[in-house]
């Protein structure tokens, strides 16, 4: 099977795939790949969606199969709170120890005054990667208002973290609990400048890596990558700028979601950059937004580290 990035992709009915900002999940239970993303834009101008739906599939190149809606508007509830909701940026991390798949997202109200203002997650769980998906809450993760994020379970020792956009004033990175539910007692323990669309990865030397977005809305920019100073993420760590790996000013209009390690049936396991072509997929704007992955390319003595490069297609 064939990625062809910047274009309309369709399940194995036929239909588009609609599921942005996603998240991706190779199941233990299975060991089949489960894409968690978001509806279908209701509206070109607004950012509220019915749900979060999952596809899966027998490799991240398809063919995906819909296996339906695992989150929707009524099934979020929040005490003293009502929707329309917005649910973006879903991900799903298996929790060994509680045999439970638990799914993060940004929770939040229609923008007022041009701006997001409940800047919640939400978290639900299910015993099987397809769901059905229970809520759990809508909160604040560590008292701080959230928007952006994402969640990124370690290779190397298992720690599971979330990774969120702290009210535009910097990224702040938590430690997740032992059943994912929450963020631990710790709070914040490592920062990097303000940026969006967050998506991290981890060599095995231990090095950590960040590809972020600047914040300019749904308009794409020029992407930076970021690279660990150290091995171990906690308030000594530091942060440096990459540049655009890409080497284009509007990263092929694409903003970040996801870092995938791909292992193919034949050669090494590569990274893959999954990201969202919000505006420029067709006439209708957000409501046409399609997906761009493209494979990662690492190399230390370049001085560009961290290189993203366009490709019509690739397997």
């Amino acid at each position: 099977h064939i990625v062809h990035p910047g274009t309309h992709w369709m399940d194995t009915e036929g239909n588009r795939i609609e599921a942005h900002a996603a998240g991706m999940l190779q199941s233990p239970l299975d060991a089949r790949w489960y894409w968690y993303g978001e509806t279908k834009k209701e509206h070109a101008g607004q950012s509220a969606t019915q749900g979060i739906n999952c596809y899966s599939a027998p490799s991240i190149a398809g063919p995906w199969t819909f296996e339906g809606r695992v989150l929707g508007q009524d099934d979020v509830v929040v005490p003293g709170e009502h929707g329309r909701w917005v649910m973006q940026r879903p991900k799903v991390l298996f929790n060994n120890r509680t045999r439970r798949f638990v799914l993060w997202f940004h929770l939040d109200q229609p923008k007022r005054s041009g701006k997001y203002k409940f800047r919640r997650v939400g978290t639900a769980t299910a015993k099987l990667p397809a769901g059905p998906f229970t809520f759990v809450a809508g909160f604040r993760p560590d008292g701080i208002p959230s928007l952006d994020m994402n969640l990124f379970l370690d290779p190397l020792d298992g720690q599971a973290y979330l990774i969120r956009d702290c009210a535009h004033d910097y990224v702040g990175i938590s430690r997740l609990s032992a059943d994912y539910l929450n963020t631990t007692e710790a709070g914040v323990i490592a920062k990097l400048h303000t940026c969006e669309g967050m998506a991290m990865f981890r060599l095995a030397n231990g090095t950590y890596y960040l590809i972020t977005s600047h914040l300019t809305g749904w308009n794409p920019n020029p992407l930076i990558a970021w690279r660990s100073t150290g091995t171990v993420l906690d308030r000594s760590t530091r942060w440096i700028n990459l540049g655009n790996p890409t080497q284009d000013a509007t990263s092929f209009n694409t903003q970040p979601t996801y870092v995938v390690r791909y292992s193919p049936a034949r050669g090494p396991s590569y990274f893959v950059y999954m990201s969202d072509n919000w505006l420029h997929c067709g006439p209708h704007g957000l409501t046409d937004a399609c997906y761009t992955w493209l494979p990662i390319v690492l190399n230390d003595s370049s001085p560009l580290p961290v290189q993203i490069t366009w490709r019509k297609s690739w397997d």
